[in-house]
């Protein structure tokens, strides 16, 4: 049996069209549950009725207001840190081996800059290795994959990068309420 419908009938304040009402009324008299459910319902009305309201001390929805732009904004600030130190430890772990190369600390400062950057463009045979061997190898690849499966694999690489993208503006950028 479909109690649902005769509880929504039952909670309802709205007044019920008469073939409703005499459905409801039939299956109250058919149904312990459903009767023990309004007699409860009825009786939890009455202590609602005759219950004193309490009103809340005057500026209590401006203090709420208050502190739930604070908690947010506070949390707003949170993430953004996180996201912040999480970047910033990673590009640090990038960046050490590129200032380990950077001469003693005793030169002046443009010495030690000069040669980082000579140190970089020392760099770039190896990177253009790196590329080398990355294009060999998606060759090859895709000589043995088929197209269709290759799409597949861009297609969820772009979802991945949309929905990192997304997650890092709200994380990041995500706006405070402030009406």
């Amino acid at each position: 049996m479909n109690h649902r419908f005769f509880e929504e009938r039952l909670f309802s304040d709205e007044p019920l069209p008469p073939e409703e009402q005499l459905l409801l009324e039939e299956h109250i008299h058919s149904c312990e549950r459903c009767r023990a459910l309004r007699t409860a319902w009825q009786e939890t009305e009455v202590e609602l009725k005759l219950a004193q309201w309490i009103t809340p001390r005057a500026g209590f929805s401006r203090r709420w207001r208050e502190r739930f732009l604070r908690h947010t904004a506070l949390a707003q600030q949170r993430r953004a840190l996180g996201v912040f130190l999480v970047t910033s430890l990673l590009a640090a772990l990038f960046a050490f081996p590129f200032f380990a190369l950077i001469a003693s600390p005793a030169q002046p400062l443009w010495l030690r800059v000069m040669v980082a950057l000579y140190n970089l463009s020392a760099l770039i045979p190896a990177v253009e290795g790196v590329v080398t061997f990355l294009s060999t190898v998606g060759r090859a690849i895709a000589q043995v994959i088929p197209p269709m499966v290759e799409i597949a694999f861009g297609m969820a690489f772009l979802g991945l990068m949309a929905i990192w993208l997304a997650m890092l503006r709200k994380f990041s950028f995500g706006r405070v309420r402030t009406q």
